[in-house]
């Protein structure tokens, strides 16, 4: 995850072309959130976990590239949050629909997601400023997501029963929807910010 990605570099820096190391890794996660989708509904678990540990890692090491070798783009800061959200509703939803966790979560996480895109896409039309970068909570709410589906995915294959790996799963579930909330909250006021500000 990039936290600077709005700025494009430092001031006065020119921005490098799309096609980056960072940028790499970022649409490598977006080929695997399907990727993950269609290992898990075949049944093959292990390699699911694979698959959505390697995306979650992606999330991790674009945006240390990126600051190390200043990679910021604009095409970047438009598909780091797009790789998470589509990501997040991959696992979530083919979770929820295996009975791994409640709807509720999904539910509450797609459309938090959904509406901060069509906050953006609002926002882009009216010639306001887009603001991109996450929160620290909403940080926090994306690392809770990934814990929330490897703790179900790491049960589910390790075969424990669901008396033992429920609690956890739970606990980071109800973790990860007051972060979603709390984001929705600090996005919301950003957009009423932005949507106020001088259109350009």
């Amino acid at each position: 995850m990039r936290d600077d990605v709005e700025r494009g570099g430092e001031p006065g820096e020119r921005e490098p072309g799309p096609y980056t190391l960072a940028n790499g890794l970022t649409a490598l996660r977006i080929v695997l959130a399907p990727v993950f989708l269609v290992l898990y509904v075949s049944g093959d678990r292990l390699r699911a976990l694979a698959a959505f540990a390697a995306a979650a890692a992606t999330d991790v090491l674009d945006g240390l590239v990126a600051r190390a070798l200043r990679q910021h783009t604009r095409l970047g800061a438009i598909l780091d949050p797009l790789a998470d959200k589509l990501l997040a509703a991959c696992a979530l939803i083919a979770l929820a629909a295996t009975g791994r966790l409640p709807w509720w979560l999904p539910v509450v996480v797609v459309s938090r997601d959904a509406l901060q895109i069509s906050g953006a896409v609002l926002l882009r039309t009216t010639r306001h400023p887009v603001p991109i970068a996450p929160t620290r909570i909403g940080k926090y709410a994306t690392f809770g997501v990934a814990a929330t589906v490897v703790f179900a995915l790491a049960g589910e294959y390790g075969g424990y029963p669901a008396a033992v790996a429920a609690p956890y799963v739970a606990a980071w579930a109800l973790l990860t929807a007051e972060c979603v909330a709390v984001s929705f909250g600090q996005y919301f006021l950003l957009f009423v910010r932005a949507l106020r500000a001088p259109s350009r």
